[in-house]
């Protein structure tokens, strides 16, 4: 038998052992895991909450709001890259702003960066301003430099250039004269001075294999595509399309079920009111979000025209993007007028527009005349939208479809666009 101050000793020894023990088990789970986003539950390693595993099985943290122009480090944390702030790196930062002043005399901020120069009356020498009576006198915007014993004016910045008095800086516009270069499936934005590129629409900025690419949004997953109910969605490079369900018909964006033909002449087959004959300014909308008319996508083409969102945001459009493709590919768009039939002679009007230097040709051919165009535009002056209007005569033989046919040309930004097609009775108004 142990007497009773041994085995309170022997006790008290087996406790502190075990507690020991228990302790020495809690520090193991409580082990740090090295790997960043990495945590121990239990016996398993895993994610921590806010990270995800990658394609090459690391932990990566999420950001649910994306990390515009920075890289996501952390749950809903974005770092963002120099020249930019805010939430989700989407602001471009005003350095001229901040304290210390970045610059000695002016600053111009520029999406991403600043540029520094003079102010009037001072020289550019060895980078820095010096006080010039010289360049006082010749009176520039942005200060100035000698060349050779003559006081020139200075642009702070190469997307600059001086304009016709020699003494004010305009703004180059690199998009539109093909000096700015972007990849492929990002198009340029120009800003005072400079420029930068942003990804294509159907496409978003993301970190992929340790560097930020623009890669295809899957519109039909993230149900962003605007299908009709009665449509499938069929996702595709930089875009989508949509096709109707068996019984319906349509573009994919409209779809209803085939009427019996009626009566009423100057009507499509699908169309969801009646255009009365009598009135002369009888018009039918064959526009592509909210037209009532049959479209389809040549299969025997270079490529598709995809959808493109109005700048205003009230429908679409439809659209080449320069990039599409290689030079003299086409791409066809086909307005089918086979449930058309006026009695007389009528008028097509859309807008359009040739975005981009070289951006390449956009032609409309009637199906039943000779292979030569009856409309052609090759070039893009600007970004404006401007009005196309054809006539078309109606004669023994009646017009079932107008195409438009875009034609890839040299340059590498910029877009072809069609939007607000309509067909009106009648010759075409003079003032459209």
């Amino acid at each position: 038998m142990v007497p009773a101050p041994v085995g309170a000793l022997l006790a008290a020894l087996l406790a502190a052992g075990l507690a020991a023990a228990g302790s020495s088990r809690a520090r193991e789970q409580l082990v740090t895991v090295s790997q960043p986003g990495m945590c121990r539950y239990g016996s398993r390693l895993d994610c921590c909450y806010g990270w995800k595993k990658n394609n090459r099985g690391h932990c990566e943290a999420i950001c649910r709001h994306g990390c515009k122009y920075g890289e996501c480090t952390g749950p809903n944390k974005c770092k963002c890259f120099p020249g930019f702030t805010g939430k989700t790196c989407s602001q471009d930062l005003n350095e001229c702003g901040l304290k210390p002043r970045p610059c000695e005399h002016r600053c111009m901020n520029t999406h991403g960066s600043y540029k520094c120069y003079c102010l009037n009356g001072y020289m550019l020498i060895d980078g820095t301003c010096t006080s010039s009576r010289s360049c006082a006198m010749a009176n520039c915007q942005y200060g100035c430099e000698e060349v050779k014993g003559e006081i020139q004016c200075l642009c702070p910045s190469g997307g600059l250039q001086l304009g016709p008095n020699r003494r004010m800086c305009i703004d180059i516009d690199e998009c539109s004269t093909g000096q700015a270069v972007c990849s492929y499936n990002r198009r340029c934005v120009n800003t005072f001075g400079s420029y930068y590129c942003k990804c294509q629409l159907g496409y978003e900025l993301k970190y992929v294999s340790s560097h930020y690419d623009c890669v295809d949004v899957n519109e039909c997953v993230t149900n962003t595509h605007r299908c009709n109910l009665h449509a499938e969605c069929l996702n595709t490079e930089g875009s989508f399309k949509c096709k109707c369900k068996q019984g319906y018909r349509g573009n994919g964006f409209d779809c209803a079920v085939p009427k019996v033909k009626e009566a009423a002449a100057f009507v499509p087959l699908l169309a969801q009111r009646e255009i009365p004959v009598s009135r002369p300014e009888q018009e039918v909308d064959c526009s592509f979000s909210r037209g009532v008319c049959d479209w389809k996508q040549d299969a025997d083409d270079d490529f598709d025209w995809n959808p493109a969102d109005r700048d205003r945001g009230d429908g679409y459009y439809m659209a080449v993007p320069g990039f599409v493709g290689h030079k003299n590919d086409m791409g066809r768009l086909k307005l089918l007028l086979s449930d058309l039939k006026p009695k007389s002679s009528y008028c097509l009007i859309f807008s359009y527009r040739l975005a981009g230097e070289r951006v390449g040709k956009l032609r409309v051919f009637l199906a039943d005349k000779k292979p030569a165009p009856v409309w052609e535009q090759n070039k893009g002056k600007d970004e404006r939208w401007r009005t196309g209007k054809i006539e078309i005569f109606q004669g023994t033989e009646t017009t079932n479809s107008v195409t438009f046919e875009s034609e890839r040309g040299k340059g590498k930004t910029g877009e072809i666009g069609v939007d607000n097609v309509i067909l009106i009775s009648g010759l075409c108004p003079e003032d459209t």
